[in-house]
């Protein structure tokens, strides 16, 4: 039997009856939702609905004269519009809502286009990757034809969501010189001067990905894998950046793009060949980069991407790995001769290492190759500044990891095994220490000062300061378990980062059986009063470092007729992220320090017991104890607001939002008594 129908339905009220012959042309809002239109206007769907009754004339039909004469048409349209400063020109700057992407104006038509039309410099659709050609995840084929723009919302309709997008490669290049340089400089230098960052800001009804809505889609798996972490990014403006469905929209396209930089990655490993880089084609994002280094380069981006936004650091530490194997099969590890591509391919080397260390370091395991491997003869990159960076760094992280392989013998190893601990532990721990003091003082006496702007002296001045916070974070580790060998009382298990990861040296979880914190007691060459005051300055440190790490600057421009900005202004009101967290965990690590310290002193002052905690306070008595210890809670608090401020600000990227989460949990629990 069939279901009843309610009083008063008419089948004819929900859409256009069956008898109605076909139009020749449909509404957009009819042609989006695959229903027939009555040509109309306003057509009869539209007037039910209370929709915006639109008709625009459709590209469908006409001769079909096969993929050759589909490509070569596109390449002339692609052309035309070059010619008309469309594509691939400086275009004018958004205002300070950022520019909406309107896919009816003639703007965004044109530029649709260059997203669905091959690169009059391109090599065919193979350089898009299978995934690319793949329907079912919504990107489509470059020689698929104009494809209508579905989902985006129409004039005066409250968005859902908006998204980051970019028109042409000059543009996305130049926003990562802006968001990702700065933190990470893995590529070389501009080969244009910077200028302000040049978003398009989508307004997207769907959180489905699909390519048709961009006005343009990077074809190399390095514009890919860049435009897979500025997605992440919100557009300027956006006042609901923060909500679920603004999040999932940067998730999808997000995805969608990583997805499709390591297919594409992967399809150029089939056409590898032994040929010297210099004397290969180069990348169209910058002149001086080889483009069979493309891949390398994407998957090192890919790796940050796996680490700062899906908190995935077994797939982190795989790509950092192909990454690796990928440079050795080039050869970047042996350049020694001045080419157009040295500094290119030494960056690429460098940043390569520098992501496999950072994974070992969040592992606790081994890198695949060390930095100080015989077979490395490619130099250090080089910023011509007053001091360089790059040798500080790697020495600070190959410090860190010793600390953190240091750190799983003492929670880990032999917990529940009678063998115990060796003797030569403490001997180690003792040298250790004494050379990230060395290099910590090296760090403070040469602080690199530049007086130039731009995004390499910003990434020259960040290398150092994140060099201090890497050596700072190492001693933090070094010291941890004698100075706090319980689990803080104070803190759930879900303030614990990568807590199911068997990751030890960051776990604050981890039940010490009694006898083992006797051996580490009796073993450790420091006292736990000693340990508690270095794990409290190093701690102080790092938020140090964070406190001052600059923002970005989309209004940065080298232009020579422009009033000259501060690179390392903070722009607060942007809702960009504070840098690329990669060093989160180092963080997180440094804001627990700071509130067991401060959970202890105010326990001792709630308690009358002050003394017990002068091996804290500076040059205490009886008379100033109380200013002294409430000059130190200050302190704390402070250190402690500016770490959670810092890892707050990077909530765009979803690993460290949960991340930022569990710091506002901490610091409330912390602060409630206060």
């Amino acid at each position: 039997m069939g279901a009843e129908k309610e009083p008063g339905w008419d089948k004819s009220t929900a859409r256009v009856p069956l008898t109605t012959r076909p139009v020749k042309l449909a509404c957009l809002a009819c042609r989006a939702s695959k229903i027939r239109c009555d040509g109309q206007n306003p057509c009869t769907n539209c007037s039910i609905h209370r929709q915006e009754c639109r008709y625009r004339p459709s590209r469908r039909g006409g001769a079909r004269r096969g993929a050759a004469a589909a490509e070569e048409l596109a390449s002339k349209r692609a052309g035309r519009l070059v010619n008309e400063g469309r594509i691939g020109s400086h275009v004018d700057a958004p205002d300070e809502h950022g520019e909406v992407y309107d896919p009816h104006s003639q703007t965004a038509t044109a530029v649709s286009v260059s997203l669905l039309s091959p690169s009059p410099i391109g090599s065919g659709p193979r350089q898009l990757g299978r995934a690319l050609q793949d329907d079912s995840i919504g990107l489509p084929s470059p020689l698929s034809g104009i494809i209508e723009p579905q989902g985006l919302l129409g004039t005066g309709e409250l968005p859902a969501g908006s998204l980051r997008a970019y028109r042409c490669d000059r543009d996305l290049m130049n926003a990562y010189y802006v968001f990702i340089h700065p933190y990470f400089p893995l590529l070389p230098p501009p080969a244009v001067p910077q200028y302000g960052d040049q978003c398009v800001k989508l307004h997207i009804r769907s959180s489905d990905a699909n390519a048709s809505h961009l006005p343009y889609c990077p074809t190399s798996s390095l514009g890919l894998a860049l435009a897979a972490i500025l997605a992440l990014i919100p557009p300027p403006g956006d006042a609901h950046a923060a909500e679920n469905e603004a999040v999932t929209l940067r998730r999808s396209y997000a995805d969608l793009y990583a997805r499709s930089a390591l297919e594409s990655s992967e399809d150029s490993l089939e056409s590898s060949s032994q040929m010297d880089l210099d004397k290969g084609p180069h990348s169209t994002l910058h002149p001086n980069i080889p483009r069979r280094m493309e891949p390398v380069l994407a998957l090192g981006l890919l790796s940050m991407y796996e680490c700062c936004q899906r908190r995935n650091i077994a797939k982190m530490r795989i790509r950092a790995n192909q990454a690796l194997t990928m440079a050795m099969d080039l050869a970047l590890h042996t350049q020694r001769s001045p080419t157009d591509s040295f500094d290119a391919c030494r960056r690429c080397w460098w940043g390569t290492v520098f992501l496999v260390y950072q994974s070992s370091i969040i592992t606790a395991s081994p890198p695949l190759i060390a930095c100080d491997d015989l077979r490395i003869t490619t130099p250090f990159p080089e910023f011509r500044g007053c001091r360089e960076p790059w040798p500080l760094l790697m020495n600070a992280q190959t410090i860190l990891l010793r600390s953190c392989f240091i750190g799983r013998q003492l929670i880990r190893e032999g917990n529940n095994d009678r063998s115990g601990l060796p003797n030569s532990l403490r001997d180690e721990i003792k040298n250790l220490d004494s050379s990230i003091l060395e290099l910590a003082a090296e760090a403070d006496r040469y602080r690199c000062v530049a007086n130039c702007q731009g995004t390499e002296a910003d990434a020259e001045r960040n290398l150092w300061a994140m060099s201090t916070a890497l050596l700072h974070t190492a001693r933090l580790t070094l010291h941890r378990v004698r100075a706090f060998p319980d689990p803080p009382i104070i803190f759930s298990e879900q303030c614990d980062f990568l807590a199911n990861s068997a990751v030890p040296f960051f776990s604050h979880h981890v039940q010490l059986s009694p006898g083992r914190i006797s051996e580490i007691n009796t073993l450790f060459p420091f006292t736990v009063q000693e340990s508690i005051r270095i794990c409290l300055h190093s701690s102080l440190v790092v938020s140090r470092v964070f406190r001052r790490l600059p923002s970005p600057n989309p209004t940065y421009s080298d232009a020579a007729d422009t009033e000259p900005s501060v690179s390392w202004a903070p722009q607060r009101s942007l809702g960009s992220p504070r840098s690329i967290p990669y060093m989160a965990c180092g963080q997180l690590q440094s804001f627990y320090g700071l509130a067991m310290v401060l959970w202890r002193v105010r326990a001792a002052s709630y308690a009358g017991n002050l003394s017990s905690v002068y091996y804290l306070l500076d040059r205490p008595s009886v008379r100033t104890e109380v200013q002294d210890a409430d000059r130190l809670m200050e302190e704390l608090q402070s250190g402690m607001e500016a770490l959670r401020a810092s890892i707050r600000a990077d909530f765009v990227f979803e690993g460290v939002g949960m991340m930022a989460k569990e710091c506002d949990a901490v610091y409330e629990a912390t602060m409630m008594d206060a």
